[in-house]
Formats: C-alpha cells, sequence, structure tokens
C-alpha cells in the first residue's frame, strides 16, 4: 500500500518536472510579440565619453567597460572594435550632487543625491527601423551627507553604472517592461 502511494506520487512529480519547460531567450527587439530575431553577429561598444565637467575621471571608462561586459556575458555576440552589426555610442553628459532631506532648523542636508546621465545612441547595421537614437538614460544614488564624497564615490559609481547599463540592455534587447 504505502510502495503503490509513493509510486503515485513519483509519477506526478515526474509528470510535473517533465511538462515544466525551461524559460527560453533570445535577443528579440521590442519584447514580447515580436518575432524578429535581432540580425548581426558581431556588437560595437565605443568609448563613452566624459562631457560633464564634475564627474570622476573614472566614470567614462567603468561605465564603457561595464557596458562591454553585459554584452559580452548576455548575448551571443562577438565583441568588436570597429564595424560591428550593432552599434552602442554616446557620452556622458551628467554627473551631480544635489542635497535631499533638509534637516529642520538647520540649512544642512541629512542626505545628498548623486545622479548621473548618459546619452546613448543605438543602432542595428543590417535593419534602419530597429534600435532607438539619441536616448538619455538617468540613475541616482543616495548617500548620507556627513559621509566623505570622495571614500565613497568608486562605490557610488559603481551603483549607479549598475543602474544605466541594465537599463540600456534591456531598452535594446527588448527587456524594457
Amino acid at each position: 500500500m504505502i510502495s503503490k502511494s509513493k509510486n503515485i506520487l513519483v509519477f506526478f512529480i515526474l509528470l510535473f518536472n517533465v511538462g515544466c519547460a525551461l524559460p527560453r531567450f533570445s535577443m528579440k527587439p521590442g519584447g514580447a510579440g515580436n518575432d524578429k530575431e535581432i540580425p548581426g553577429k558581431t556588437i560595437q561598444v565605443d568609448f563613452f565619453e566624459n562631457k560633464s565637467p564634475l564627474a570622476s575621471s573614472t566614470v567614462s571608462t567603468a561605465f564603457t567597460e561595464g557596458l562591454r561586459d553585459i554584452m559580452l556575458s548576455q548575448t551571443a555576440l562577438e565583441l568588436v572594435a570597429n564595424g560591428g552589426d550593432l552599434l552602442f555610442e554616446g557620452f556622458i553628459s551628467g554627473y551631480r550632487i544635489s542635497p535631499l532631506a533638509i534637516q529642520a532648523g538647520s540649512e544642512n542636508a541629512a542626505q545628498n543625491r548623486l545622479t548621473m546621465n548618459i546619452n546613448v545612441s543605438h543602432s542595428y547595421a543590417k535593419i534602419d527601423s530597429l534600435g532607438f537614437n539619441n536616448m538619455l538614460f538617468s540613475a541616482f544614488v543616495d548617500y548620507n551627507a556627513t559621509d566623505n564624497f570622495s571614500a565613497i564615490e568608486e562605490e557610488l559609481i559603481k551603483e549607479l553604472n549598475y543602474q544605466l547599463i541594465q537599463n540600456v540592455y534591456d531598452k535594446a534587447f527588448g527587456g524594457d517592461w
């Protein structure tokens, strides 16, 4: 009796596992409902120049390398220096600190917000109608105003880059939801 109920349980577990499919991912522009695959085998990510007077000298390199890294790790495309089927180019257009949460009875802020803006142009060499041009992406991170900004700036830049790179990738490969 116990053996029969175990067999039934095993049967349903196997049935459930076989019936469940793993999700499949593809590089489709525009998200669900679009059955055209992105054409091309190569991707080019040009250096994102820093055009903001306040940004750290490391911001451009960190953003560019992060965008290249996600393209290599999340797509099957080959990264090339020139002539890519897909092209990402742009610049850092803004980098600013603004006060938040002004403390009562004081003109001092309890928190500051670091905001970074990236202008991105993106194109597909084989199909002009795909892609986006001159998009602006913005991200921010808040930190305690009493913290030494120089000491935490690198970590803040990592957080900003993560947000911005993910937004660019999602927009380009249809995950913009």
